[in-house]
């Protein structure tokens, strides 16, 4: 009885005439965000599969560039049947791909990571190498980085950074130092008290309000991630650019220690190599942006120090674009980074505030080594 159903089945089939085929060809891809599979289903009857479009196979992608360079002017569209026309596109214009489309009625065509469909012709789109690290070091992202680590989280004796910062000015317990101590822990679990709420000394998200902040501020100040400003296709130059400008958004701000978010707040050291690193493209995980407020964060530039997927280089060696790690005089315990420019200069965050200065001077005089992000 089994068999003579699925042959019931099959025979229905024939005779309706439906096929349906999905072919997708995807390639790899360092950055997870360009990994997406595009997919493609005809479901073709007989007057379809009369209208069936003939190509020349050579004549196109048979997997997904990746990163293509347009070399004609062209039409992009909507759809991967390419039907409803979005815009004309110049000879010129770079993209990222998140897939390669072939379908059994259309020739193949490329999917854009901003939704747009272009012909996969070789004639009129090449394949672009994107600038990429080698293997063993940061990985260079062709998309927004996005954060890492818990956003919202609760602040308690031992954080620092934007949120304890802006705690302990409501509290009037700020000394000049954003470090959640006792004193703060205390003023917090009154200020709960008097308020209805539980008194547990910990500002949670309630309380947070209650103190007249937002829940937008809640979460965005953890939350901030330097929008990326240099493309796949471009060279190493344009990503070190990238993170030297964002590294200047935050000139003449606070130096506040934890502190690693937009440039409307202060920053640390280690916070402003962090956010600058974004903007190029790299993100030095396990060292983020969000766990730099939390306890035992407090001296990233030691955890950026010792990470190997950094490149170590000598002194004498050094570019724009490098990072410069010092010692604590008279030890060997790193306690500051800051931010090659060339020219012996350097950007950084030391108290009072972020400042362009000579690499080696009055207060910052040993260097421990260099470090290059972008290799």
């Amino acid at each position: 009885m089994k068999k003579q159903k699925k042959w019931t089945i099959a025979l229905i089939s024939a005779l309706i005439g439906v096929s349906t085929t999905v072919t997708t060809v995807q390639a790899a891809d360092n950055d997870s965000s360009t990994n997406q599979v595009v997919t493609q289903v005809n479901s073709s009857d007989s007057s379809t599969n009369e209208n069936k479009v003939s190509y020349d196979k050579h004549d196109y992608f048979s997997s997904n560039p990746k990163i293509i360079r347009v070399k004609h002017s062209t039409t992009a569209y909507k759809d991967a049947a390419m039907t409803k026309p979005a815009r004309t596109i110049k000879a010129g214009e770079h993209f990222l791909t998140t897939g390669l489309v072939l379908a059994d009625n259309q020739i193949p065509v490329v999917k854009t990571n901003s939704g747009l469909y272009i012909s996969a012709k070789k004639s009129l789109i090449s394949a672009v190498k994107g600038y990429q690290n080698p293997k063993g070091y940061h990985q260079v992202h062709y998309t927004q980085i996005k954060p890492y680590g818990k956003v919202g989280y609760n602040l308690s004796i031992g954080y620092e950074g934007i949120k304890t910062w802006k705690v302990m000015r409501r509290m009037g317990t700020w000394a000049g130092v954003n470090y959640y101590n006792q004193t703060t822990y205390n003023a917090v679990k009154n200020f709960q008290a008097r308020n209805h709420l539980p008194a547990t000394g910990t500002v949670d998200l309630k309380t947070w309000q209650k103190m007249g902040f937002s829940k937008s501020s809640w979460y965005g100040i953890d939350s901030y991630i330097a929008p990326l400003k240099a493309q796949a296709w471009q060279g190493r130059s344009a990503h070190i650019e990238a993170m030297i400008k964002q590294a200047y958004k935050y000139m003449g701000k606070p130096w506040i220690a934890g502190s690693s978010s937009s440039p409307a707040y202060g920053v640390d050291c280690s916070g402003l190599v962090m956010q600058s690193l974004y903007a190029g493209g790299i993100s030095p995980i396990p060292t983020s942006s969000i766990g730099h407020a939390h306890p035992g964060n407090e001296w990233n530039s030691r955890n950026l120090w010792a990470d190997k997927h950094l490149k170590l280089v000598p002194y004498s060696q050094r570019r724009r674009g490098d990072l410069v790690f010092y010692y604590q005089p008279g030890t060997h315990t790193i306690w500051h980074v800051a931010i090659y420019l060339g020219n012996n200069l350097v950007i950084e965050s030391w108290p009072p505030r972020v400042m362009v200065q000579p690499i080696v001077n009055g207060q910052r005089n040993v260097i421990a080594g260099i470090k290059r992000p972008f290799i």
